[in-house]
């Protein structure tokens, strides 16, 4: 118990805040609990294996991936801390994990059982009340990009994808991108050569800034980024 205390203790803001409001009336049997630190590009999770624990991210950042038929690895989405994995499964009653989870930074979890997690659950509704708007909230917005995403094509794609990275990571009004065109062309659902070409025109038209390989997004771009969006939707 003394550990999972620290890890909380050791966490940065507004992680630290969450955590110890979520954690606070969990029983003395969390003894059963560890602490997790991996290095960055760490599979932890591989999908169909079995769900036999909750990770509880505690600080980092993680990518959600899933291998096509073709052998193509698809990244849908990345989560920061703090956040929870297994947690859908075992309320959904499914034994397996649902994808593949990699460390995209150095994290640290706190790992438990599935059962004391479920048991646990159970009987704090202070802690379920904040699981359920967590992952309300999480759906409500993943559905709305699904249909935003119907209706826009790869230039498009790519300036909602520039928002909302900008909403994630940005630090003194000010964003760059931590990421390989890859990866962006993995998450958006395009080649590699059609975000290049979309990032060139978006510097071109002022949206960002290129610094040598870097991608970097201010906030007076993020705003007209966020007016471009909000009129391609509302039409």
């Amino acid at each position: 118990m003394e550990d999972l205390i620290a890890a909380i203790d050791m966490a940065p803001k507004p992680q630290k805040a969450y955590l110890k409001q979520l954690f606070k009336h969990i029983p003395i049997s969390s003894r059963s609990c560890r602490i997790v630190e991996l290095k960055a590009n760490t599979k932890f999770v591989s999908a169909n294996e079995p769900c036999n624990a909750i990770w509880v991210l505690v600080e980092g950042r993680v990518r959600a991936t899933e291998e096509q038929i073709s052998g193509d690895v698809y990244v849908f989405t990345e989560f920061q801390a703090p956040e929870l994995f297994g947690e859908m499964e075992g309320f959904a009653g499914i034994s397996y994990y649902r994808v593949t989870l990699v460390t995209v930074t150095d994290c640290k979890f706190i790992v438990m059982p599935m059962n004391s997690f479920l048991n646990w659950i159970r009987n704090d509704s202070e802690a379920l009340f904040l699981r359920v708007r967590s992952l309300m909230s999480r759906t409500l917005e993943e559905t709305k990009n699904n249909h935003t995403y119907l209706f826009l094509d790869g230039f498009d794609r790519l300036m909602l994808y520039m928002t909302q990275y900008y909403r994630k990571h940005a630090k003194n009004k000010t964003c760059i991108l931590q990421v390989k065109r890859q990866q962006i062309a993995e998450e958006t659902g395009f080649s590699t050569k059609t975000v290049n070409r979309s990032i060139r025109k978006l510097s071109d038209n002022g949206l960002v800034t290129i610094d040598g390989r870097k991608i970097i997004i201010s906030e007076r771009q993020y705003d007209q980024l966020l007016e471009l969006i909000d009129k391609k939707i509302s039409h």
